[in-house]
């Protein structure tokens, strides 16, 4: 309790005094490389070093969210450094796409494994990529970075460990399965809300309007599921996820959206950001939701691998994204 007491007294004095001005790093080079080096080095599945973040640390991570949207970079660099986060705060040009990013990249080697984000402050797309189980569901991460710098997305997050790292099982809502093997453990983002990926997460919804969530994730082959499924974390269809589905079969991808009635079983009702983004917010950790609010502010796609071999495979989804949800 003390602990939180004393990040909120912190955060208190970061919102209401000017800190002193901080030179931000600035540097250039291609994101398909940073997120190759993120993911060849994600902690690995066993390895138990995933750390758990206290809820003071992960207020502050709302905190660092929120001033980064705000272009207020020298209050998050300020709070990185206080906190003493293995983090780097970089004002980032990619090579590609000559625009400049918002990085926060943990230092290497990785001590606490919770992710790489990248932000765009200069865009005004509302569309927000996460990557949730890299390396995991292969090549999602590549796929997740092709899409956020093609749509002009606001933010990509990608989750820093394997999602089987640690083997305590998450406290949030677990499968109806007596194999501890299926299990949802602390270090599975999707599955757990004690992680910098969720905290962020939360913070994107709470200061971008009208935000949309894509999560890509992937799939093996099942007879009853489709080339693609989507989600919206409950049985509702709702506008944005209906324009998506129009579009990934405009671009000829094998789709289907969850309606309560679908066959494929991989619905999403226990994503932890999902029932966030659907309007649980008090305890999204172990109560679901019935229903999504219009328009939609959360879309979970499982991905067959014929979708996410290759850059020409995944491009059709891409399309479909920059068809749904177009820079304005």
């Amino acid at each position: 309790m003390k602990k939180v007491v004393l990040f909120g007294i912190i955060i208190a004095l970061f919102s209401t005094v000017s800190v002193f001005a901080i030179d931000i790093k600035k540097s250039s080079g291609n994101l398909f490389d940073k997120v190759k080096k993120a993911s060849e080095n994600q902690l690995k599945k066993d390895s138990n070093l995933f750390r758990i973040p206290t809820e003071g640390q992960l207020k502050a991570w709302q905190f660092i969210t929120e001033s980064i949207l705000n272009n207020r970079l020298d209050n998050a660099q300020q709070m990185i450094t206080q906190l003493s986060y293995p983090y780097e705060l970089t004002l980032f040009t990619d090579k590609t796409t000559k625009r400049e990013y918002v990085l926060l990249e943990e230092n290497y080697p990785l001590q606490a494994g919770w992710g790489l984000f990248i932000f765009d402050l200069n865009t005004k797309n509302n569309l927000v990529l996460e990557i949730p189980h890299p390396v995991f569901d292969s090549n999602t991460e590549f796929q997740g970075i092709d899409a956020f710098l093609q749509t002009g997305a606001k933010a990509y997050l990608l989750a820093g460990a394997h999602r089987r790292t640690n083997d305590q099982d998450t406290p949030c809502t677990q499968p109806k399965s007596n194999d501890p093997d299926v299990n949802y453990p602390v270090s599975d983002v999707a599955h757990a809300t004690a992680t910098p990926f969720h905290a962020i997460h939360e913070s994107l919804v709470k200061n971008i309007p009208n935000m949309v969530a894509v999560q890509l994730h992937g799939m093996g082959t099942r007879d009853i599921c489709p080339n693609a499924f989507m989600s919206t974390g409950s049985k509702t269809v709702t506008t944005n996820s209906k324009r998506l589905l129009d579009c990934l079969t405009k671009n000829g991808v094998e789709s289907e959206i969850y309606d309560g009635k679908t066959s494929c079983p991989l619905n999403a009702l226990s994503n932890v950001q999902g029932r966030f983004s659907n309007g649980e917010k008090s305890n999204p950790c172990e109560k679901g939701v019935k229903d999504s609010p219009e328009p939609g502010g959360f879309i979970h796609i499982e991905q067959e691998g014929v979708l996410r071999k290759d850059k020409k495979s995944w491009q059709p989804v891409i399309e479909a994204l920059k068809c749904a949800f177009p820079q304005n």
